[in-house]
């Protein structure tokens, strides 16, 4: 019953009631759909509160602090939710402890943080992050009164509070300048990331966040699909450890249906479910399926640009049912176009389609095809993806450097995550057997046109300059 009332209270307040409305819509589309379109976009335009939940009073005001602190995060000041008017504040970072004495049961601790949330309610983009250290146990009522999770994993106080610097930068900065030409982000295929990290004090970082070997990375996808398991916990604490070890590198968070190549089930609204996981954790980007109907996926493009101003959206079709070949070129310009459909309030910023290739006259094609329709892309988008699976799709690969960034695989890993998927290494070397510049952005700075930003983490995340790569190449 407690748990009744303090969902009843949440699917009303800020982020965690746009979240709610967004489930029933998926479990109930026709009937709510228009509660969506019409409360869904209230506040959209005005940062609110955020809250911070959990047992540990001395954490939840450190990273108060931290959220203070991020950059453009629009917070000027730590607040405990028992200073009179708090909660006239829409600029603070509010502290919520809930193990003290007068908490002797989930009922009451849920009774108290109902209360403070409906506070902020109305107010659309007020955030409620539940926060608890690694190895505590999710508390139901904390799970369901909270909009966002936070898991501070063990290990120095500067690494915890960089990691959640990066969800108050989900939540609400402007996202970081987006994956470009020339750019590459690894395909994780772990079952488990656990197996593939190294902890104590001979810490490395994993060869896929850094290869100093060969060309830098952007980003790390990790596809949901792929985990030995797609329970809420085992996700979360997987996006955990991959933002740990992620050497400062953005997530892309995936769950590939099996009609599109991947290994989850093809029903949308568990798929939806599952997506729900890596807003939840606060991911960088999220790629979407146009697999799914119109409806359901301008909804979540809604949901992510209100909710989530510091994450994109990479909207994506998988056409590997049949080759390339059968394809005609104008429905494979509509593929692209269909991809690019968003409404204009919450655009895509990534177009990704993917072929099967059976020659290398289909790689061909669809980079021909992405190079037709880029001109009517909406300005939203910023890259394109056009590659093709398979041995002969290789050529598409190497090609779609100059478009934007591309998925890769690496040699540190169990697999790949699509067959004739490269390395980075392999496609540059792809390139050059071809006679063409290797990565014609690897020397670009930062704010040079169309320039592909790669990072590299030492202590801060910063832009590796054409001097220090060039010092590499030697």
């Amino acid at each position: 019953a407690y748990l009744n009332r303090g969902l009843l209270v949440i699917m009303a307040a800020g982020a965690s009631g746009a979240f709610s409305r967004f489930l029933r819509f998926v479990d109930s589309r026709a009937a709510a759909q228009q509660d969506l379109e019409t409360t869904g976009r209230d506040g959209s335009g005005t940062l609110g509160p955020l809250l911070l939940l959990g047992r540990d009073k001395d954490l939840l005001e450190r990273l108060g602090q931290v959220a203070v602190d991020t950059a453009e995060a629009s917070l000027t000041e730590v607040l405990s939710w028992t200073k009179a008017g708090w909660w006239s504040s829409q600029t603070a970072a509010v502290v919520f402890p809930v193990g003290n004495e007068a908490d002797t049961s989930p009922q009451a601790a849920a009774e108290r943080v109902s209360g403070v949330i409906a506070a902020v309610q109305g107010d659309a983009t007020a955030s409620v992050v539940y926060v608890r250290h690694s190895g505590e146990p999710r508390e139901a009522w904390a799970v369901a009164t909270s909009s966002h999770e936070f898991e501070a994993l063990a290990g120095p106080t500067e690494l915890v509070d960089l990691d959640f610097r990066r969800l108050v930068q989900a939540l609400r900065c402007k996202p970081d300048a987006c994956m470009g030409p020339g750019t590459y982000f690894v395909s994780l295929t772990f079952p488990d990331i656990a197996m593939a990290v190294s902890s104590g004090e001979e810490w490395t970082p994993p060869e896929w966040a850094v290869d100093r070997k060969g060309p830098l990375h952007s980003g790390l996808e990790v596809r949901a699909d792929l985990l030995q398991s797609q329970d809420t916990a085992f996700v979360l604490a997987q996006l955990a450890l991959v933002r740990r070890h992620s050497e400062g590198l953005p997530i892309i968070y995936t769950v590939r249906s099996r009609e599109q190549g991947g290994a989850f089930p093809d029903v949308e609204s568990e798929a939806w479910k599952l997506m729900m996981v890596g807003l939840r954790f606060g991911v960088e980007y999220v790629d979407v399926e146009a697999c799914w109907t119109r409806e359901g996926r301008n909804a979540f493009y809604s949901l992510v640009k209100k909710t989530h101003r510091g994450t994109r959206i990479i909207a994506s079709y998988h056409a590997v049912q049949r080759p390339v070949s059968a394809i005609s070129d104008s429905d494979l310009c509509a593929i692209f176009r269909e991809c690019a459909r968003a409404p204009p309030d919450a655009p895509v910023d990534i177009v990704k389609v993917v072929g099967k290739a059976e020659t290398a006259q289909c790689s061909i094609r669809i980079n021909q095809a992405a190079i037709t329709v880029q001109s009517a892309m909406p300005s939203s988008v910023e890259a394109i993806i056009a590659i093709c699976t398979g041995d002969a799709g290789r050529l598409s690969r190497a090609l779609n450097v100059m478009l934007g960034p591309t998925p890769v695989a690496h040699p540190s890993q169990p697999g790949k995550a699509a067959p004739g998927q490269l390395s980075a290494v392999e496609i540059e070397q792809v390139r050059r057997t071809l006679g063409l510049p290797s990565n014609p952005f690897a020397l670009s700075t930062p704010d040079g046109a169309g320039a592909g930003i790669r990072r590299r983490f030492s202590g801060t995340v910063f832009t590796r300059t054409a001097e220090e790569q060039a010092m590499d190449e030697e």
